[in-house]
């Protein structure tokens, strides 16, 4: 990522490889036989979750334009990459979950096109047909343009009261792309109690699929106002980028750096600066291979 900013407005798209989830390890352990990070795990075909991802992703986005976020314990990362050739792989000195692995990612993007649109996209989901899944995204990038100083997220349909999801409960219709509503959120509900997660199901609350579309402005500003400790840490590597401290600052700030979630601790706290549209004709899950659901 050297040289000067590039012009603006151009799309980019950071795939989250970093977790160290642990919600799925029985499952793996009865699958493969052995101990593995959920999207490097193998459970329909010869590729991983993550490969998956990857592959999806870099035909809606071009492959120098595409950041990886991995786990510095993640050693097997390099070869699930493979042959594939994304514009930036970045290593977190440590899991601090799914805020800074937005950010980090999102502070390169914006040293290089601050004006640029960005996908953000988990590599830890089940989703059938995948051609299907694949044309949902390109239609949610280009309804997000519908809303352009809103977050908007791809939600699905859900199949019954998971707890180890999370959840979007829509509002009223803020514009149609197509044939489509993009509605507000109400709110956001992480990972509820067997109780709430009913609650969630009855009411009509959707699936947060953790992929989202949204200006780089946008989500900027977002973390700027609700968590500006993190973001400080940001702006410091921001400023180090293209420069010998880069790695220095890198380094330094991550010993700071607070555990957040992106969708618990930001998200839920914004929710009138978001918009949601639901996918269709899908099967989605959440977090297991359909065989376990």
């Amino acid at each position: 990522m050297q040289g000067r900013p590039e012009s603006g407005g151009r799309r980019w798209s950071i795939v989250l490889a970093g977790d160290e989830r642990v919600r799925m390890r029985p499952t793996i352990w009865r699958w493969l036989g052995r101990a593995a990070p959920q999207q490097y795990s193998r459970f329909v075909g010869p590729q991983s979750l993550f490969q998956h991802t990857l592959d999806r992703t870099m035909r809606f986005t071009h492959p120098a334009r595409t950041l990886v976020v991995v786990s510095r314990g993640h050693r097997g990362a390099w070869a699930e990459i493979g042959a594939r050739d994304p514009g930036m792989v970045l290593v977190q000195p440590r899991d601090v979950d799914t805020a800074p692995g937005i950010f980090l990612p999102l502070t390169y993007i914006r040293a290089r096109d601050p004006h640029g649109r960005v996908v953000i996209s988990s590599s830890d989901h089940f989703v059938f047909p995948e051609e299907r899944f694949l044309g949902e995204v390109i239609f949610a990038i280009r309804a997000a343009e519908k809303v352009p100083t809103r977050l908007l997220l791809l939600a699905a349909r859900p199949t019954g009261p998971e707890t180890d999801s999370g959840w979007i409960k829509p509002g009223g219709d803020l514009a149609h792309f197509i044939t489509r509503p993009i509605r507000a959120v109400a709110r956001f509900v992480e990972k509820p109690e067997p109780a709430l997660a009913q609650l969630a199901y009855l009411s009509g609350a959707l699936w947060n699929t953790s992929l989202m579309a949204g200006n780089v402005e946008t989500i900027w500003s977002l973390g700027r106002r609700v968590l500006p400790d993190m973001m400080a840490h940001f702006e410091r590597l921001g400023d180090a980028i293209n420069t010998p401290k880069e790695p220095e600052v890198l380094r330094a700030i991550y010993e700071r750096m607070p555990t957040l979630n992106f969708s618990r601790d930001l998200l839920a706290h914004v929710p009138g600066d978001t918009a949601v549209m639901e996918m269709r004709g899908l099967t989605f899950h959440v977090g297991r291979p359909a065989s376990e659901c």
